[in-house]
């Protein structure tokens, strides 16, 4: 990494260590790639700003096609299939990158840079990784919010969310083993009416109650088949 280019100062300091950096993009070195992670709403202005190059330009989303880099030539798409949080490190070998390039050549500097960070690869097209990025809003966002209210609950009753910990493990474990539907237990899907009237009415706001209604209709319905 030769340059990092930012609009927080206080935030490119972190990179100081090992890159040169800068807030004008029209001062970035000669570079093989251009990386673009911002915010999707910010790709296409922050593209537009970068002057003409040799460098091939990728943008780090899952859910922008690759045509929002146009009408540059040599764009690409370099997305990581995982979560990413402050002071929280990452094994990048078990990471699946998903890529994508206009130019054929190109596709052997990603390949490279994958390779640097020992993860492996996946060529995806843009509706590909649009789908991708969807089902990880499921699997990610959603059930991390659903973990949020349990935790809720857990403090409202006094209890330890740790102790959960071993049930979800064994629910991720199972669900890549027999697959989600297989894996499925639990009063809605026994339609089990009185522990979910019984649940219901134990829940202190609407919020909860909502979200458990929901869940349980969902459920239900999708075992209907």
């Amino acid at each position: 990494m030769q340059f990092v280019a930012g609009r927080s100062r206080e935030k490119l300091v972190a990179f100081q260590s090992f890159a040169n950096t800068t807030m004008q993009l029209s001062a970035l070195g000669q570079s093989d790639i251009i990386l673009i992670a911002v915010s999707d709403d910010s790709i296409a202005q922050v593209a537009a700003e970068i002057p003409e190059t040799n460098a091939l330009i990728v943008h780090t989303s899952g859910s922008t096609s690759l045509e929002v880099l146009e009408p540059r030539e040599r764009i690409g798409v370099f997305y990581p299939l995982q979560t990413f949080s402050k002071n929280k490190e990452l094994n990048y070998k078990k990471i699946p990158f998903l890529i994508e390039v206009k130019i054929e050549e190109d596709l052997q500097l990603l390949s490279k840079l994958t390779h640097a960070l020992q993860a492996e690869h996946f060529r995806m097209n843009s509706k590909e990784r649009a789908a991708y990025h969807l089902a990880a809003v499921f699997s990610n966002n959603f059930t991390n919010h659903i973990l949020t209210e349990s935790e809720t609950l857990c403090e409202q009753h006094r209890i330890s969310f740790q102790l959960l910990k071993p049930l979800l493990e064994e629910t991720i474990e199972k669900a890549f083993e027999k697959g989600p539907e297989n894996s499925q237990t639990g009063p809605a899907k026994r339609n089990d009416s009185k522990t979910i009237e019984k649940q219901l009415a134990a829940l202190q706001t609407t919020e909860q109650k909502d979200l458990y209604t929901t869940l349980t209709k969902a459920i239900q319905k999708h075992y209907e088949r």
